[in-house]
């Protein structure tokens, strides 16, 4: 499991129609043991959501983030 999922600001929903805005998804790592969020080439911080059909790149600033390792399951990717 990762220690962290994200998901789409309202705000950016209609920039990434393949994923639902209220969903939370996991970030998925670049390599194992890398960090959770990297930057493209421009220098815009990105991250990878896990989804059913693979994974998305995602701007960090269009997501809002929330840690899996406090008390309680957090809600599944839907």
């Amino acid at each position: 499991m990762t220690e962290f999922q994200a998901r789409i600001k309202p705000e950016h929903r209609l920039r990434y129609p393949g994923l639902n805005a209220v969903a939370w998804y996991d970030v998925a790592p670049l390599f194992p043991g890398v960090t959770h969020r990297s930057k493209n080439m421009k220098g815009d911080r990105i991250a990878r959501l896990e989804t059913g059909r693979g994974t998305v790149s995602v701007l960090a600033e269009h997501l809002e983030f929330r840690s899996t390792t406090s008390a309680g399951d957090p809600e599944p990717a839907r």
